[in-house]
C-alpha cells in the first residue's frame, strides 16, 4: 500500500513528465509503461513517431 508521500512523489514525477516536450527514451518507456524492448520494436517498425 503506497503511503501519501509515496503518491505526492508519483504524483510529482507525472507533473515533470507532462512538463517537458521531449523525453528521453528511458522516460518515453516508464510514462508509457512500456517495456524498452517493446517501445525499440514500436519506433524501428515506424508504428509510433520517433
Amino acid at each position: 500500500m503506497e503511503t501519501s508521500i509515496e503518491k505526492r512523489v508519483a504524483e510529482l514525477e507525472n507533473l515533470v513528465f507532462l512538463s517537458k516536450n521531449v523525453l528521453s527514451f528511458d522516460e518515453a518507456s516508464k510514462f508509457l509503461n512500456l517495456s524498452k524492448s517493446y517501445l525499440y520494436k514500436l519506433t524501428s517498425g515506424n508504428l509510433i513517431p520517433h
